[in-house]
């Protein structure tokens, strides 16, 4: 048997399988099962394991997750010590972004995520990862649901100081904030700067762009060229293969930063394909489940790597 999970911010998604036969496909809300906000606590990996711990040889099967928060070394070590420590069967874990490329049935692949926040993430021929932005979206993740809104705003900004007359994309935002001017646009954002309240805004910046924006154009063609910047630069510093595959909830629903991407990939000199995810994440989870019971001493879609697997 083989478990892969996808932890998210939100949800977490566990399917388990065996010889190819669905055994258990769930979803719960993460904060059912991580009571304290820490993915390496005892309390957290002892629910996390329960999700599937009912299934007849579950400890000893082999897991891989991708979690939402493994942004270090040392924070993907910690998580990978405390579920091994708890089983007996071999497991993986990695950044949630990185089940982008196996889940498309790339062995080598860049992965994009845009969507409630924005990161890329590679691997190198020697296994080790190399990444780019997912700093948060106050100061960074472009392409991501709130920095669109940030950047939409922060263009306005310059409208009002430049003396230029504002477009759709500000009649758009006073409407759906509620206010009657750029001061009372920043006082909305700024007073209640949650993720949640940005991010609903960024539909609109889409259809301004729709309607004849040049500024939304403009923002959206900027975000674009930024998450190019990054593949440009993870790919750079040695990360391997030939495809992107691209998920989240923005680039797969706004098929204009999608495009504008691809295009700034080319302007960039990169060829690499690019590929929007069509299977759900946890797949990827299960592909790398799956290789670590092929290889003793492999790191999933990273072979040559010594892995962090318990002896």
């Amino acid at each position: 048997m083989i478990v892969g999970i996808d932890i998210g911010g939100t949800k977490t998604h566990v399917r388990a399988e065996s010889t190819g036969v669905t055994l258990l496909d769930r979803s719960v809300p993460t904060a059912e099962w991580q009571a304290d906000g820490r993915l390496d606590s005892p309390a957290s990996v002892e629910r996390l394991l329960a999700l599937f711990g009912h299934l007849p040889g579950a400890e000893d099967a082999a897991l891989a997750v991708g979690a939402h928060g493994l942004d270090s070394d040392a924070q993907a070590e910690a998580f990978q010590t405390a579920l091994a420590d708890a089983r007996p069967g071999l497991t993986w874990t990695v950044n949630d972004v990185e089940l982008l490329g196996p889940a498309a049935g790339f062995d080598e692949a860049i992965a994009v995520i845009a969507g409630t926040g924005s990161k890329v993430v590679g691997r190198r021929a020697d296994g080790s990862p190399v990444t780019a932005g997912g700093y948060g979206y106050i100061l960074n993740d472009p392409g991501s649901a709130p920095a669109l809104v940030r950047d939409a705003v922060r263009s306005l900004f310059d409208a009002v100081d430049e003396r230029e007359s504002l477009d759709q994309l500000a009649d758009a935002l006073f409407t759906h904030f509620d206010v009657d001017d750029i001061v009372g646009l920043s006082n909305a954002l700024t007073v209640h700067p949650r993720i949640t309240r940005w991010g609903a805004a960024a539909p609109l910046v889409f259809a301004a762009a729709d309607a004849g924006s040049p500024r939304a154009a403009q923002v959206i063609d900027q975000a674009a060229d930024e998450l190019a910047r990054s593949v440009q630069l993870v790919h750079r510093h040695g990360a391997v293969g030939d495809h992107v595959v691209c998920a989240g909830g923005v680039i797969t629903h706004q098929p204009r930063l999608l495009r504008a991407f691809r295009e700034r990939l080319r302007a960039r000199g990169l060829g690499h394909a690019v590929h929007l995810l069509a299977a759900p994440p946890v797949e990827g989870a299960l592909a790398m489940a799956r290789r670590l019971t092929e290889a003793a001493d492999a790191v999933p879609f990273a072979p040559s790597t010594p892995s962090r697997r318990k002896p």
